[in-house]
């Protein structure tokens, strides 16, 4: 009897341990589970609002600042969907994972994270350089993978990106062309390049966040007297080149050291604000963050000569300039270097070749303001000897500037 009792009891204990058991591995199964759709909870959550096409600058000044992107922006399909943001969110389709950290419901206004995010082109240019018998068209645009909070219309940050397409042509493309030219840019990927494949592309390297602590941004480029000089003979805008280098400027800095921008807002009427001007036909003005740091840019001069040799002409072209940024808050400059780049090329006379100065000029102008922002991520000692006037002695200062970037990122 007793030893029934033990045994009965040993088969409650047994049942009891695999009820406990049981219950266990359901909880285990449960929290795990729980725990494996936490990333698809948090990325449900986390979607970026997605609000196309935009043209930044005030929209008064479309014709000037973006004469065909506009009127693409006119093609529409079918259903009055205008083309460029078809085209956007078909190519957004194809890349899942980028499709699915954004939303199109732009109606739920107060709802979850206002965090929006779009394409804001920045700038438009056609130019055309004469070599020997023949000509080369380039093409270029700056956009900006633009983060801001819909409800607030507050910037939260903006990451600059460039494209470039260059073609020989016979002659220069009469105005029906060039507008066949950028519909096939915008449309397709028959030339082998697209401006929302590029933006798919940087907005999948960036982890956007609801708030930056620091801000950069391009707040002041200047000409001076020698180089206005040299726009006047060429016959060229300053207002136009101000805006090409400030364009050039930024997303050389952010691009080279991955870093967000205030953006320089061409066309910018009033205040700390940017005019945004959508591709449904939505418009209002972002408020711009109040910059940290400020970055300042002279063009103080355009030179050059040319060297004969018996089979060759030498072309040398120089451009000079000041950079400086300057701490806001501190009312100080953290770095203000005399910079210069300089560019030879060696032409042989046997081909009888012709080459235009300014295209030249331009090239160096880029290429200097490029290899400048890279310093920020590194100083090189052979770029400061080659091309800071203080040479070896602008190290110190370079490397402080340098600190600031991590404060952006």
């Amino acid at each position: 009897m007793q030893r029934k009792l033990i045994s009965s009891a040993a088969r409650n204990l047994y049942r009891c341990q695999k009820s406990i058991q049981y219950i266990v591995c359901l909880s285990c199964a449960f929290i795990a589970l729980f725990i494996s759709l936490l990333p698809a909870l948090a990325h449900a959550e986390d979607k970026l609002l997605f609000a196309g096409f935009a043209f930044s600058g005030n929209y008064e000044n479309r014709n000037e600042l973006y004469p065909y992107s506009v009127r693409v922006e006119q093609f529409k399909d079918d259903n009055g969907q205008p083309l460029l943001n078809k085209v956007f969110i078909q190519k957004l389709k194809l890349r899942p994972k980028e499709d699915g950290r954004l939303s199109t419901e732009l109606g739920r206004l107060g709802q979850g994270s206002q965090v929006t995010v779009a394409f804001a082109l920045t700038y438009e240019n056609i130019e055309y350089v004469e070599l020997r018998d023949q000509i080369v068209m380039y093409l270029r645009l700056n956009f900006n993978v633009l983060a801001f909070d819909r409800k607030t219309k507050q910037l939260i940050a903006a990451y600059p990106v460039r494209l470039r397409f260059s073609e020989i042509v016979r002659d220069r493309l009469t105005d029906a062309e060039l507008l066949d030219l950028f519909k096939t840019i915008y449309l397709t990927n028959d030339l082998g390049i697209n401006p929302f494949d590029l933006w798919i592309d940087k907005f999948a390297c960036l982890k956007l966040r609801d708030l930056y602590n620091k801000h950069l941004q391009v707040k002041h480029v200047e000409l001076e007297p020698e180089a206005l000089a040299k726009l006047s003979d060429e016959h060229l805008s300053p207002k136009a080149f101000v805006n090409l280098v400030a364009n050039e400027l930024e997303t050389s800095i952010a691009t080279n050291n991955n870093v967000p921008i205030v953006p320089w807002s061409p066309g910018e009427a009033v205040g700390r604000v940017m005019a945004m001007r959508f591709a449904d036909g939505n418009a209002f003005n972002l408020n711009l963050p109040v910059a940290d740091y400020e970055v300042d840019f002279a063009v103080r001069a355009f030179r050059g000569t040319s060297v004969e040799e018996p089979s060759s002409w030498q072309k040398i072209y120089r451009v000079l300039g000041t950079l400086k940024i300057r701490d806001v808050k501190a009312a100080s400059y953290i770095l203000n270097e005399n910079i210069y780049n300089t560019q030879i090329i060696t032409l042989a006379k046997k081909y009888n070749p012709k080459i235009e100065d300014w295209p030249q000029y331009r090239k160096t102008t880029f290429e200097l303001l490029d290899e400048t922002s890279k310093q920020f991520s590194g100083v090189d000692p052979r770029w400061l000897k080659a091309s800071a006037s203080r040479a070896g002695e602008a190290e110190g200062a370079f490397r402080e500037a340098s600190k600031i970037f991590d404060q952006l990122k």
